[in-house]
């Protein structure tokens, strides 16, 4: 939204919102300096992607790493799959450990504090704390989790994963658009796969993960509200969708005749819509969706679609998923 500096009543700035100095300034700053890395084809076009392991994701890293430094950590490396680990020790050694952070890694086209906010945001915090020469009573881990979004592999939460021991050997022979495997990417960022499975936590040695994230919808910007606590977090499962239907001509197939796969994938699209919206807050989203070889002048005979099906409890996506399904 445009901002008219002559109108007393035009709507702030999110730059004035954060104010123009303190703490806020600074976390913008280390946003908009992160922006500039952005994977080729998208950075031409003024567009924001960072995918797994790119060379504008090991920038990234690169930049997440030295500032950490600059904060004040004690400890600051880059983890055998890629994740920026920063570590403030606490005033006793063998103290518990808070963790915190959130991803660096964009889907194409991204906005610039998707998953950044909560990295710079306990950056922020234990910089401050650096200054003023405090220790606290635990340890503060802020993590740069490298993946999350599945945008070059077809893996999601790679960074984060491995921290639980959740990180699947099968993954490494995956291959991006370009054929290169998730083992080749990994080796040249030179990352250690031998050490994917040390890097799994010891849960009784931490007292919790806490992440800011920026909202990514319009409740509380609606209701006027600056912050929001989360109560639950909805569990997600996807699909591609193939449908194949009979390729005829528009002309001379009557109506009666057809078998249609986009008009059957765009009826399922809504059956989605309807049956999400019964529960109230679940919720499916059909993104991709595509007519291969598509002709103005053809009955489509293929249809290919996303599905993604999400609600706050298993038991209830899982429902909706067997609906679908």
């Amino acid at each position: 939204m445009a901002n008219n500096l002559n109108d007393p009543n035009a709507e702030p700035s999110p730059r004035e919102r954060v104010g123009e100095a303190g703490m806020g300034k600074d976390i913008w700053d280390w946003h908009e300096a992160l922006s500039v890395y952005s994977d080729p084809g998208y950075a031409e076009k003024g567009q924001l992607t960072v995918t797994y392991l790119t060379d504008a994701h090991r920038a990234c890293a690169a930049r997440i790493s030295q500032w950490m430094r600059d904060c004040g950590f004690d400890e600051v490396g880059i983890d055998a799959v890629g994740n920026v680990v920063g570590r403030y020790r606490a005033a006793q050694p063998g103290a518990p450990i808070l963790m915190s952070g959130s991803h660096f890694d964009t889907v194409r086209n991204a906005g610039k504090y998707d998953g950044r906010l909560g990295i710079f945001v306990p950056m922020a915090c234990v910089r401050a704390l650096h200054r003023q020469n405090r220790r606290l009573p635990f340890d503060v881990e802020v993590i740069a989790f490298a993946e999350e979004e599945g945008q070059r592999y077809r893996a999601t939460f790679l960074g984060s994963g491995a921290l639980i021991g959740d990180f699947k050997p099968e993954w490494l022979d995956q291959k991006d658009a370009d054929g290169i495997t998730m083992r080749d990417a990994m080796l040249r960022a030179g990352l250690d796969l031998d050490g994917i499975a040390g890097l799994r936590r010891d849960p009784a040695r931490y007292l919790g993960f806490v992440e800011v994230h920026i909202e990514q919808g319009p409740v509380l910007y609606e209701l006027g509200l600056p912050l929001g606590v989360v109560t639950s977090i909805n569990g997600c499962v996807r699909y591609q969708v193939q449908i194949l239907g009979l390729a005829s001509h528009a002309g001379t197939t009557p109506m009666d005749r057809r078998r249609d796969a986009a008009v059957a994938a765009a009826e399922l699209a809504l059956f989605v819509e309807r049956r999400a919206a019964r529960d109230g807050d679940s919720v499916g989203t059909v993104g991709m969706f595509e007519v291969p070889s598509g002709s103005i002048n053809v009955v489509p005979g293929e249809c290919r679609f996303s599905l993604d099906l999400r609600a706050p409890s298993d038991t209830q996506r899982d429902a909706l998923a067997d609906d679908v399904l």
